[in-house]
């Protein structure tokens, strides 16, 4: 059997679920590469002394490594542990795919993502979201389809979750102050630098900061070091106004 595992972002997020099936496992695959971790990802072997755990690094979980996992999966029960949500934040789809294909049993516990932790830690009304998109460095190419898509969800009235790139093998994760400057640059129509965002740092960690301001002003504040996020938000509600101008309070330069 195959089960996929949302770790949450701390293991304070571990579901009784997740615990059981963790137990349970003859081998566990726990993902160190698609997002960052609050507490030492090797303290999930004190939930299972007897199995076999692999921190597993980007070729231990794709490519021609996915053939072995299913192949182990027909005999024992593995599991797959992913920080976050496995199929939202961070995704495995070909595992679960070629699973499929062989008739390998699956079962999928759900964690805490940020997509989950944006909507209810900041406020915003989830329904007045539009398309979530991802700022990556402008290393090869200038990201103009990411700015496009903040401009289309105005255009709509809706709110726009950005998470920023997250290249752990590379020991590179963007903050929300390179964030706002790559933003700003791509900024081709002007419609983003008096908007108002929300920046998002550590959401879950015991260090989580929240913050609003111009998205020109918000690169200025001081944050715990990632993962980051930042919401470009559309005009408030009424309701929605009176939460922002909350976070707003909660900026500070030291």
């Amino acid at each position: 059997m195959l089960v996929f595992i949302g770790l949450g972002y701390s293991l304070r997020h571990l579901t009784s679920e997740a615990v059981e099936w963790i137990k349970k496992a003859d081998v566990v695959y726990v993902d160190t590469y698609t997002s960052l971790y609050e507490d030492p990802l090797e303290d999930l072997k004190t939930l299972n002394s007897n199995a076999e755990f692999i921190f597993a690094k980007r070729r231990d979980l794709e490519g021609n490594a996915i053939r072995e996992i299913i192949n182990r999966a027909r005999e024992k029960l593995v599991v797959i542990a992913v920080p976050g949500d496995p199929f939202i934040a961070t995704t495995h789809d070909a595992i679960l795919s070629e699973a499929m294909e062989n008739n390998i049993e699956f079962k999928v516990v759900n964690g805490i993502s940020i997509l989950t932790l944006a909507y209810s830690r900041t406020g915003l009304q989830t329904y007045r979201f539009g398309k979530i998109v991802t700022l990556i460095y402008p290393t090869h190419f200038k990201p103009i389809s990411t700015v496009e898509t903040i401009y289309d969800n105005l255009n709509r009235g809706l709110h726009t979750l950005v998470l920023l790139d997250l290249r752990i093998e590379e020991n590179k994760a963007m903050s929300i102050p390179e964030a706002t400057s790559i933003l700003l640059e791509l900024d081709y129509a002007g419609k983003l630098r008096d908007r108002i965002a929300i920046g998002l740092a550590r959401l879950g960690w015991r260090d989580e900061k929240i913050c609003a301001d111009t998205l020109e002003k918000l690169g200025s504040y001081k944050y715990p070091p990632p993962p980051h996020s930042i919401i470009v938000t559309s005009k408030p509600d009424p309701v929605e106004e009176e939460i922002v101008n909350y976070w707003k309070k909660q900026c500070r330069v030291d």
